[in-house]
């Protein structure tokens, strides 16, 4: 027995010394072999197993094992989307917990909630981030045969005089207005020049703004020239009665209180020794309601020299102190009646640009920061809030008649709606003044569907279809539902509803309706040229089925109003260009006698030519017959 033999190390690894298999090792660990086979993780030192048949299996158990995971990578990318939506209404949810808790927490105590501290709120960040980062991947991958022509209109005269609309805008623009010349000048209505009795500066004034010089030398003179050319008392009070009535129910910058007190008691009222002189911009507020006011006058024919000339002297009055240098609330409520009197009175040209600077006078002061961080007294924040959310609703529907991207980012707004939404006993919501909903439904539904369905960068026909479902399910107190229409019956019939709140009610069916009919009216085009004999055999056929129930709705609509007040619905034209609208997409489907909604669509069709009929003592409504 011999004893004491040296233990040398080896050289090669355990796996290359196995007998059987009679590999030569590189001897750099992990060798060569060894990275060939898969087995790196074991050299030097480990072998596999070399019982009979456990190589096999360990190869069978390390390839299921990888299929399942193939497998699970490719259900977690075919789901994708549907987690990117998961995760939005994830993070919706808890913006709409946090901001509930907010509003409750804020009625006992000042102080911050311990759930909303700033460590807290970041949570959701990452959500938050996924999916601002989901809609820019999504339009990337959009079949481009589903994106609709989204260039829309322009037009540039031999004078050089550029007109853009929108693939959103209604379709009056293009079938009437251009008829009186190719060029698209203005009208004559639009050019006419109403002579003023005295001074010579007024319409000088008039038709500077805004970009008269201050006058400081002739104000007094000329501010006291514009007194003398308002109207008497008695009709003063008629026409501002008339604003508040007619015309406020749809826009109200300023209350009718704050109106009386500021502008109306101090050039009509008894006015004190020490009340402040009367601004020149609290002047043109109210010039320019009473020619608001004078033109929805019901009770006598269109007068107008008499409201163009209120308008005249509010833009006058405008131009006394420059809105770029004095800017103050009423520099804005005075441009904001201005711009809802040019929509009435037709002038489109300017409307756009003045109310662009509406919105910049409303950053500057700026309207968009909630007064609370300033300490500002519950009258003032409370006249902020009111105003820069009617501005904001009027810009966000103004862009969707003229197809314009709106002037407003959200992200850039903090100021508080100026009404809470409360819930009753039932758990229902509370909306129902027609200012909390329309300040709702602008920012919380038809800001996303004029970013995204009227946006710049197409998007998917099936994100199409869910801003559809969105607009359709957006809430509307009973308060303001329309009887016979979205499924309501008839009401109550012992109920007489003001004339301002069937305005409203109208209006707020009308929106909606309006909203969703631009939104699939360049997919119903597509669908008639893929399908010319039956547009129901297209991949669009729900936006043709879409558009038709949208054009009926308004159609009948319309006419619902105009039976009911026929006198303010025709003096509000703009529903009747709507109407126009609806008659091409009507028509279209009523010429296509294959298709089951023609007969339907041919009985709304000449409602709506009736309806025009019954206006045919319109110039407007002259054209269209």
């Amino acid at each position: 027995m011999r004893t004491g033999r040296r233990n040398r190390g080896a050289l090669s690894c355990a796996e290359c010394r196995r007998p059987a298999l009679g590999y030569r090792c590189s001897r750099v660990f992990p060798c060569s072999n060894c990275v060939k086979k898969g087995c790196s993780a074991i050299c030097p030192d480990g072998s596999l197993t070399t019982g009979k048949g456990n190589r096999y299996a360990s190869f069978a158990s390390l390839y299921l094992e990888i299929s399942w995971l193939r497998t699970l990578i490719r259900f977690v990318l075919a789901n994708t989307e549907a987690l990117h939506d998961k995760i939005g209404q994830l993070a919706q949810r808890v913006r709409e917990l946090e901001d509930a808790l907010q509003e409750a927490h804020s009625r006992y105590s000042s102080e911050r909630h311990q759930l909303l501290s700033d460590e807290l709120l970041q949570i959701k960040r990452p959500l938050e981030r996924e999916v601002d980062a989901s809609p820019i991947e999504r339009t990337t991958k959009v079949d481009q045969a589903d994106a609709v022509d989204a260039m829309g209109h322009l037009s540039i005269s031999p004078k050089g005089r550029t007109t853009f609309f929108g693939t959103a805008a209604n379709a009056w623009p293009f079938g009437i207005q251009n008829e009186a010349g190719s060029d698209g000048e203005d009208t004559e209505e639009q050019r006419t020049v109403f002579e003023f009795s005295k001074p010579a500066e007024l319409p000088w004034l008039s038709f500077a703004f805004p970009f008269a010089p201050p006058i400081s030398k002739t104000t007094d003179s000329l501010r006291g020239a514009i007194y003398d050319l308002l109207p008497p008392q008695e009709v003063a009070q008629r026409f501002c009665k008339n604003y508040f009535r007619h015309a406020a129910w749809m826009y109200e910058p300023i209350t009718e209180s704050d109106f009386y007190e500021h502008m109306y008691r101090p050039m009509y009222g008894a006015a004190t020794s020490s009340e402040e002189p009367m601004t020149s911009h609290d002047l043109a507020v109210l010039c320019m309601v009473l020619a608001l006011g004078s033109l929805l006058d019901l009770d006598k024919p269109i007068d107008v020299n008499e409201h163009s000339q209120l308008y005249q002297l509010g833009r006058a009055a405008l131009s006394l102190d420059s809105v770029f240098e004095q800017q103050s609330i009423a520099t804005i409520q005075a441009l904001l009646i201005m711009c809802h009197y040019m929509f009435l009175s037709h002038i489109e040209g300017p409307r756009w640009a003045i109310m662009g600077l509406v919105v910049k006078l409303a950053h500057s002061l700026p309207l968009d920061r909630d007064g609370g961080q300033w300490n500002l007294d519950d009258v003032e924040g409370q006249k902020r809030r009111c105003l820069l959310w009617e501005i904001y609703v009027y810009d966000s529907w103004q862009s969707l008649t003229f197809g314009r991207p709106p002037s407003f980012a959200l992200c850039h707004i903090d100021t508080k709606m100026p009404f809470e939404k409360t819930r009753n006993e039932k758990g229902d919501v509370n909306l129902d003044l027609v200012a909390a909903w329309k300040h709702r439904f602008a920012s919380e539904c038809q800001s996303y569907v004029q970013d995204q369905a009227f946006g710049a960068r197409p998007i998917s026909y099936k994100r199409i279809q869910e801003l559809d479902k969105s607009v359709r399910d957006f809430y509307i107190p009973p308060s303001l539902q329309v009887p016979g229409f979205m499924g309501v019956t008839g009401g109550d019939a012992l109920e007489r509803p003001t004339v301002e709140l069937t305005m409203q009610r109208y209006i707020a069916f009308a929106i909606k309706e309006m909203t969703i009919f631009y939104m699939h009216r360049g997919f119903f085009a597509r669908a008639l040229e893929e399908c010319p004999e039956d547009p129901m055999g297209s991949k669009y056929a729900a936006s043709v089925l879409a558009a038709y129930t949208s054009a009926c709705s308004f159609v009948g609509l319309i006419q619902s109003l105009y039976q009911q007040h026929p006198i303010l619905t025709e003096r509000m034209w703009f529903l009747f260009t709507h109407v126009f609208s609806c008659t091409i997409v009507l028509g279209s489907i009523a010429a296509k006698t294959r298709m089951a909604l023609a007969p339907s669509a041919l009985s709304h069709l000449e409602t709506a030519s009736n309806l025009f009929s019954q206006v045919e003592h319109n110039p407007r409504a002259q054209k269209v017959l």
